[in-house]
């Protein structure tokens, strides 16, 4: 009886422990669900072969990435330099208009009061002026007394004007040579002021002479006026023919010359 027992219990372990290989375990067979109830997808495991983005190419990304961060902080730190470049830019601005705007008013008060531009006319200064060319005047009210032997001057054409019209306009540009008060003539090539040769400065073209073939008479200069002569003596009207002018038709003295053949060009007397 023992032996018996002892062989069945064997038998059934054996046949616990030894399966056929067609039987299936319980773990294998397909999950029943109960009736009314869907299936889960089970999750997709990613398939390592054929994805591009390990290597850094995403290729499956149709919408563009997003900047980094640091790039979009870079831009941010420039646009906030170009902020305070302006800002530091604006007071310089302040200050180049407001310069130029005094400039401009100084300008325009000066022209008015003190300083007035003027075209010389002729050719009745050469060589020292040309005709065309633009020279700045100091007005004659702030020239009392200033006036000199050898100034240049512009004055209102006299009344008594026995040429013909070397130039347009009311005025003439010609040079002081004898002052109020003073005898002067002229002998050859030689001018006497009160009876003593003048030391002039070559102001005329050496070529023609001081006074050309047109001699000076001997003349007393009356109080207030002056007695002037054009550089070019050959080819001028000057106080030869008309005279001494008065002191009231100056416009005023010639400081500088500005332009010359519509060119800029600066030459200070």
């Amino acid at each position: 009886m023992t032996d018996t027992k002892l062989t069945r219990a064997d038998d059934e372990g054996e046949q616990r422990t030894h399966r056929p290989k067609h039987a299936r375990r319980e773990s294998d067979l397909p999950r029943r669900h109960p009736p009314g109830s869907r299936e889960l997808p089970s999750p997709a495991t990613p398939h390592l072969g054929n994805d591009y983005r390990l290597r850094g190419l995403d290729l499956g990304s149709a919408s563009p990435s997003p900047p980094a961060p640091a790039a979009s902080a870079t831009r941010h730190a420039a646009a906030r330099r170009r902020a305070r470049a302006r800002q530091r830019r604006k007071p310089w601005l302040i200050l180049i208009a407001a310069a130029v705007t005094t400039v401009i008013l100084v300008a325009v008060l000066l022209r008015l009061t003190l300083i007035a531009p003027f075209t010389v006319p002729s050719s009745a200064m050469a060589p020292t002026l040309q005709a065309g060319d633009r020279i700045l005047v100091l007005r004659s009210s702030f020239l009392t007394g200033s006036i000199g032997r050898g100034d240049v001057i512009v004055f209102h054409r006299p009344s008594y004007y026995p040429c013909q019209a070397s130039g347009p306009g009311q005025y003439l540009v010609q040079r002081v040579i004898g002052l109020p008060g003073e005898t002067i003539w002229s002998n050859h090539q030689t001018i006497y002021i009160d009876g003593k040769p003048m030391a002039e400065r070559r102001w005329f073209n050496p070529d023609h002479g001081a006074v050309s073939t047109v001699q000076i008479t001997k003349t007393t200069i009356p109080r207030g006026d002056y007695f002037v002569l054009a550089d070019n003596r050959t080819e001028s009207c000057d106080s030869r023919s008309f005279g001494a002018i008065p002191a009231s038709s100056t416009l005023g003295k010639v400081v500088a010359v500005i332009g010359r053949n519509g060119a800029p060009y600066l030459h200070v007397f």
